[in-house]
């Protein structure tokens, strides 16, 4: 039975070059360790405002203000932050 012509592929394309000499595979770096976080659990947390979306009534949406003193003692708050969630790639 005759090879096929991907088996022949195969086989070349793992053949070392001539005049070429393997480069050594490197390993990954891992990335720096994150900072340790500035709230500690229990303390409360420093006054913030973030922007967010709010859907009109009539379609669409408008930026508004998020500001963390505006609940402060009436309501709990969690923040979860999800980077490039919502982000094509």
């Amino acid at each position: 039975m005759l090879p096929s012509l991907l088996h022949v592929l195969l086989a070349v394309s793992t053949l070392p070059s001539f005049g070429q000499t393997p480069q050594p595979a490197q390993a990954p770096t891992a990335p720096p360790p994150s900072p340790p976080p500035a709230v500690k659990v229990g303390e409360a947390a420093p006054e913030f405002s973030l922007p967010y979306l709010a859907p009109k009534p009539d379609g669409g949406f408008e930026t508004r203000q998020f500001s963390l003193a505006a609940v402060k003692g009436k309501q709990n708050v969690v923040v979860a932050f999800f980077p490039a969630a919502f982000s094509p790639g």
